[in-house]
């Protein structure tokens, strides 16, 4: 469903811009076991990838650098949520739904907003964003983002072109086109978060 002209979103595509660097266009399909890697390489044993969902992970070039990204369906690990939770972890815990979208009244009313605590039965969704040629599979690749409340059904990555056209100052990159709580939406990168955006 596209958005419509009078849409929050439209301010991001207007708004947004970045400079892509090439990417490797003949990677291979992500295999589980190397997604486990590298969801190791960030979190190490405080975070796994939940198997019990399918699929478990997406890959697209979210943040619109031009390297693959990958978005993976995480469950904190036993006894891990302190490590999950701790502020200055090399990740950053967000919920898109309190992220407002660049240039709204609600972005320039906004004060500090609270922290996001995630919780011991919580799915999160983590995205990894790539570095170079590999993307999120390079060793290098460790900036990432920790989303709550942002794992729902019939997820798909779709090109910021196909959700509008009518835009001439498109952000390149894709976005996660979802269903969480019985509500259409996407999640977006505004080039330095992730946001929640209903589709109508």
């Amino acid at each position: 469903m596209p958005i419509s002209s009078d849409s929050p979103a439209q301010i991001i595509l207007q708004q947004a811009s970045v400079t892509p660097t090439p990417a490797k266009e003949d990677l291979p399909p992500p295999n589980p076991d190397e997604v486990r890697q590298a969801i190791s390489r960030i979190f190490e044993q405080a975070a796994r990838m939940d198997d019990n969902r399918s699929p478990a992970f997406l890959v697209g070039d979210f943040n619109g650098d031009g390297a693959q990204d990958i978005a993976v369906i995480t469950r904190p690990a036993e006894n891990s949520l302190a490590e999950i939770n701790n502020e200055l972890a090399n990740w950053l815990l967000e919920d898109p739904h309190n992220v407002p979208l660049p240039g709204s009244k609600a972005a320039a009313e906004m004060s500090k907003p609270k922290p996001t605590k995630a919780e011991k039965t919580d799915e999160l969704l983590t995205v990894i964003h790539g570095v170079g040629p590999q993307g999120w599979r390079n060793p290098e690749a460790r900036q990432t983002y920790l989303l709550r409340n942002a794992v729902g059904a019939n997820a798909m990555v779709q090109n910021a072109k196909q959700i509008s056209e009518s835009s001439p100052s498109l952000p390149r990159g894709d976005v996660i086109s979802e269903t969480v709580n019985g509500h259409r939406g996407l999640i977006w990168w505004t080039g330095a978060k992730y946001a929640w955006i209903p589709q109508r």
